[in-house]
């Protein structure tokens, strides 16, 4: 699909990792491209206030990459800012989070480049790199979540997340904000590269709108996302 030419009858919603900027070994090693930030509010400034990212990440790293402020979706959608800058959240701790915590600990110290990330509602095994352990670590969580009927597994790039049954993923988090000026009643895109982002991108589709995939779509390339972003191409 050809990505559209942004206007102000648009609501844009943009995945960061994969997406705005390129993967990295670790979530901390991320490099953030110079003029993003800026760019990026000059063009919610042009959608009229209509532009929102929807992370995995914590809030507080989202912040951090691209600066405060932006409406967002953290932890697939967990973690909600909206356009007035309230902070709310549609999701409880698994009961079993302290339990899984000291278990994933345990394990990471017997696998070299294995990341556990602690979010607020959800934790994340990062096996980048150490990709041979990806089978145990599989074996690992899914025995951790068992029966817990409040948790589930989320998968993504060389990663497993451990997080709430309820609360949002990213396509519910998408069609929230599009009940709500500024984005109600606009055209929705969505852009994201992984399969955490598949829902975003179905109900961008089913609100009549565009979901685009940084593979398809942009040949796996941020800086085609963000030449299209920015207008450089």
């Amino acid at each position: 699909m050809k990505p559209p030419a942004l206007t102000p009858r648009h609501a844009l919603f943009l995945d960061i990792d994969g997406t705005l900027i390129d993967l990295a070994a670790t979530p901390d090693g991320v490099s953030v491209p110079p003029g993003l930030a800026t760019g990026l509010r000059a063009l919610r400034d042009r959608l009229g206030g209509a532009l929102a990212l929807l992370s995995g990440r914590k809030l507080t790293d989202i912040d951090r990459l691209l600066g405060p402020g932006l409406v967002c979706a953290a932890e697939h959608g967990a973690i909600l800012r909206d356009s007035d800058g309230r902070i709310h959240a549609t999701a409880q701790r698994p009961a079993a989070y302290d339990r899984w915590l000291a278990s994933l600990n345990r394990a990471a110290r017997q696998m070299p480049g294995v990341l556990i990330e602690q979010k607020e509602f959800s934790l994340t095994v990062h096996y980048r790199q150490a990709p041979e352990h990806e089978a145990e670590l599989g074996q690992l969580v899914e025995r951790l979540v068992g029966e817990n009927e409040d948790a589930v597994i989320l998968l993504a790039h060389s990663a497993f997340e451990l997080r709430p049954r309820s609360g949002n993923n990213k396509g519910e988090a998408l069609g929230g904000f599009m009940a709500s000026p500024p984005f109600k009643g606009r055209i929705p895109v969505f852009v994201g590269d992984d399969v955490t982002d598949e829902p975003a991108i179905h109900k961008a589709n089913e609100l009549g709108g565009a979901g685009l995939h940084v593979a398809r779509d942009f040949n796996g390339s941020t800086q085609m996302v963000r030449d299209w972003l920015l207008g450089a191409g």
